[in-house]
């Protein structure tokens, strides 16, 4: 039980560090993606602590639901366990490329905007200075390649982890 609540520690921590990092970077992209795409999380509008307010806030359950998926794939069952020291290597490459999904995604919105080909709409379009446009949409393109990227990672770090498991106690059967 002390390594599945290690497992699931390890990735909420490491979940609020990256959401951190990630959003003092989006904040200074677009303040109006955190003012005006978002409800108040603070009463500030410094973007360090928006920063650090939004990289905690939908972070740390972000972590914990792929704690629990971590662990479970570590840990259920009959066959070799692995601890929360085996995850960190896979839990760092993933959020490596997350940030990476996160930049290409942001460079791409952003280009696409002023181009011409995206663009704000609704009550967004009036409401963000036009002049922002490109900079919010990437902001939201960020957003939504880190938490995709960081989902798929998850599942497919869960299926390498447990097939792992099961592939390892039946060569241990065969020795």
């Amino acid at each position: 039980m002390k390594q599945t609540a290690k497992i699931i520690l390890l990735c909420m921590v490491l979940a609020i560090l990256y959401g951190i990092v990630h959003n003092q970077i989006t904040v200074r992209i677009s303040l109006e993606y955190f003012t005006i795409g978002h409800r108040a999380l603070i009463s500030s509008t410094s973007p360090t602590l928006m920063g650090i307010a939004w990289g905690v806030h939908p972070n740390w359950w972000v972590g914990l639901s792929m704690g629990v998926l971590l662990a479970i794939a570590g840990r259920a069952g009959k066959w070799p366990k692995r601890n929360a020291r085996f995850f960190v290597r896979p839990l760092l490459l993933l959020f490596l490329v997350s940030g990476i999904a996160s930049a290409t995604a942001g460079i791409l919105g952003y280009r696409l905007t002023n181009s011409g080909t995206l663009g704000l709409y609704g009550s967004l379009a009036s409401t963000v200075p036009a002049s922002g446009h490109a900079a919010y949409i990437s902001a939201l393109w960020m957003h939504t390649a880190s938490y995709t990227a960081g989902t798929m990672g998850a599942f497919i770090i869960s299926l390498l982890v447990f097939t792992g498991r099961i592939r390892s106690a039946g060569k241990k059967k065969s020795v």
